[in-house]
Parts: structure tokens; C-alpha cells; sequence
């Protein structure tokens, strides 16, 4: 090697050894690194971190003998020895197999190049493990403490309204199960693109808020059971007159038309009420946590009747609707009948009279209604269609036929 080549190689390795002496600071600085030591990892976290402590200790012992040999390519080149002589040892300690580590009971020889290639694949393994970890935690520890929260509120609730400690039991377990993973082997819920799975952690948080949600509810009622009574009964009370003001509608509609068949109006109320006489008995029993969801199902229950009386009340007017609308479309055809003068079709007449039976005598049918109209609309079509005009009828003798 030329001087200059040396010194250039020189440099490098150098700089090299600098770059490693501060990654391995780094990693011995690293919260997550330190978090895995003393978590100790389980499962596919493990693994990985076994193979990562492998590269740790190989990378520890490769840089030291790495350094010694810089170290002594850098007293070597400070000598005062003859200089081609120097150079050519330069030359060797530089690009000759100069380094050598034990590693597991054996002595292997590196280049300076091969020592930095080596250690480089090394801190890419340590640095990868410990950036999926973290990857890993940055997703779920969020989510554990969430439901590890959500749990501590549970157990306060539950004392509240006197749930027994062991109700919830199974859901402890799992929760512990689920921290357990997500402390220990945040790797295991690593799916193959690299992104966190909290589908487990999604279900359990659903569970607790239920849980949670059904103990605030029991706790409302120990504190307001008489206002949220009242509160019920109002809106049961309010459904029923609207169910019964629908069903007279009904009566009135099923008295104008016979089909389609208006629908019936089912009266839930009755049963609602004594859903409120059953809450007065868990009240009674002190079954705060029964009750809770007893008076969620009713309030539940009044806002569908409600809205199911509404909708029934709207179809109920449609066939009001609909049966004004064909009676217009009868009135539009009869119109239209007149002004093409008298005429003795006898499907014309039939279909008037067929659509009007249907439409004025009794209860409509809009069905046979529909189709005479359609029938009566085709005979209108085809009688004006056959080139007969509207007759012009003008006093005096040379009154026209209003023929074209």
C-alpha cells in the first residue's frame, strides 16, 4: 500500500471503531433494551433476544480485539522504524487477517474490513430486535393500561353495588394473560407485515366496557332509582298514547282500504309495564347489578316501539296516499274520456267501471284498482289511436262532426 493508501485506511478503520464504541453506548443506555433484560422475555420474543445477546457479546468481543489492532496500527505508523518496513507491516495489520477474537471456545482470524462487516450485521440485528420490541410496545402498552384502568374501575363498582369478588374471575385471568404477553412477548402479537395484532386486547377492552357500563348502570339505580322510574313510566306512557292514537288510524284506514291489508298495530306497552313491576322486585332483592340491565332492555325497548309505531303509522298513511292518487289518475282518465265525445267501447266501459268499483265502493282495493286503471289507461290509448278526434258540436246546420 502507497502511504497515502494507508493513511486513508487508517482513518476509516478509525472512524469505524468510533462509530461502534457509540452504538454500544447506546445500546447500553436503551430503555427498551433495559426493559427486556428485566422483563425477562418469553416465547418468539425470546428467541429473538437470544440471538441479539449472542450478537451483543460477539459484538463486545470483536470490538475490543478490533480496537487493539487499530490501536497497534496506530503505534506501528507513530514508530520510528525503517519506513519501507513499516509500511509493509502497515500494509499486512491493515488488509491481512490481523484481528483475532475467541468466541465460543474458538479463535477465528478477521481483516479490519471483515471485523467492521461483521460487527455492522451485528448491531443491524440488535438494533432490528430491539426496534421491533419497541415497535411492538409503542402499540400495546397504551391498550394494556387502558384495560388494566378500566379493570381497577370495575373492581371499585363492583364493591359499589356489592358484587361478589369472584364474579369476574375469568375476565382477571385473561386480562393478566393478556399483560403477561404484552410485557413479556410483545413479539407473539407481531403479525408477518410488522404491525402490532390487538385484536385479542380489542375483545377483552369490549367485554370491560360492557362490564363497566352495566356496573354504572347498577350504581344509577342505587343512587336514582325512583327518578329513572319516573323517568320509564313517562316514556312508557308516552308510547302507549301513541300506539293507541295509530291504532284508531288503523280502524280508519282498514275502513277505506280492504288491500293490501293495513298493518296491525302490536300494543308492547303492557309488557313494558311490567318489566317496571319485575325492576321494583330486583330493587326489592337488592340485585342492583340484574336491575341495571333490566332498565337498559326497557329504555331500549320504548325507543323500538316508538319508532315501530311510527313506521307503522307511515305505512298505514301511504295507503291513504296511494289510494287518493289512484282515484286522481281515474278522475285524469275520465277526463280525458270526455273530451274524445261518446264512445261504446266496451272494454273502455268496463275498465271505468271495474277501476271505479274498486276504488268507491267500500273498502278500496289498490291491487284490482291499479290494474284497471292500466287497462283503462290502454283502452284510452288505443281509442286515440284509431284517428278518432273530439267531436266539435256547433248550432245551425253546418255544425261540424269535428272530423279531420
Amino acid at each position: 500500500m502507497s502511504w497515502e493508501g494507508i493513511e486513508e485506511a487508517l482513518n476509516r478503520v478509525r472512524g469505524e471503531g468510533a462509530r461502534v464504541s457509540l452504538q454500544l453506548a447506546d445500546m447500553d443506555r436503551d430503555v427498551a433494551q433495559r426493559m427486556l433484560q428485566g422483563a425477562g422475555p418469553v416465547g418468539r420474543t425470546r428467541q429473538r433476544w437470544e440471538r441479539a445477546e449472542r450478537s451483543v457479546h460477539r459484538l463486545w468481543t470483536l470490538h475490543a480485539a478490533f480496537d487493539e489492532v487499530v490501536e497497534q496500527a496506530s503505534a506501528l505508523r507513530a514508530s520510528d522504524g525503517e519506513e519501507n518496513s513499516v509500511r509493509e507491516a502497515l500494509s499486512q495489520v491493515l488488509t491481512g487477517p490481523s484481528v483475532a477474537f475467541l468466541l465460543d471456545g474458538a479463535t477465528e482470524h478477521l481483516s479490519l474490513a471483515e471485523a467492521i462487516a461483521r460487527m455492522s450485521a451485528d448491531s443491524e440485528e440488535i438494533a432490528g430486535t430491539i426496534a421491533d420490541v419497541e415497535a411492538a410496545w409503542a402499540v400495546l402498552h397504551p391498550k394494556i393500561d387502558e384495560l388494566e384502568a378500566l379493570w381497577q374501575e370495575i373492581g371499585s363498582l363492583a364493591g359499589m353495588v356489592g358484587d361478589e369478588e369472584g364474579d369476574h374471575e375469568p375476565l382477571r385471568a385473561e386480562l393478566a394473560s393478556l399483560g403477561e404477553t404484552v410485557r413479556r412477548d410483545p413479539l407473539a402479537l407481531v403479525t408477518g407485515d410488522g404491525t402490532a395484532d390487538t385484536s385479542d386486547l380489542e375483545r377483552a377492552r369490549t367485554r370491560l366496557e360492557h362490564i363497566a357500563g352495566e356496573l354504572r348502570d347498577a350504581l344509577r339505580m342505587c343512587d336514582s332509582y325512583d327518578e329513572s322510574v319516573e323517568r320509564l313510566l313517562w316514556a312508557i306512557d308516552d308510547a302507549g298514547e301513541k300506539t293507541a292514537r295509530t291504532a284508531a288510524f288503523r280502524r280508519r284506514v282498514a275502513g277505506a282500504v280492504a288491500v293490501p291489508v293495513p298493518v296491525e298495530i302490536v300494543d308492547r306497552v303492557p309488557s313494558l309495564r311490567e318489566g317496571v313491576a319485575e325492576m321494583a322486585e330486583l330493587r326489592t332483592q337488592g340485585r342492583w347489578r340484574e336491575l341495571g340491565r333490566l332498565h337498559g332492555r326497557l329504555q331500549q325497548a320504548v325507543h323500538e316501539t316508538v319508532d315501530d309505531v311510527a313506521e307503522r303509522r307511515e305505512s298505514l298513511e301511504t295507503l291513504l296516499e296511494r289510494r287518493s292518487e289512484l282515484r286522481a289518475r281515474l278522475e285524469s282518465y275520465r277526463t280525458r274520456a270526455a273530451r274524445l265525445g261518446p264512445t261504446e267501447g266496451e272494454r273502455f266501459l268496463a275498465e271505468h267501471r271495474r277501476a271505479h268499483r274498486a276504488l268507491r265502493q267500500g273498502p278500496a282495493d289498490l291491487r284490482e284498482a291499479a290494474a284497471a286503471l292500466a287497462a283503462y289507461r290502454d283502452a284510452l290509448r288505443q281509442l286515440t289511436g284509431s284517428g278518432r278526434a273530439p267531436r266539435r258540436t256547433t248550432p245551425g246546420a253546418d255544425a261540424s262532426e269535428g272530423r279531420e
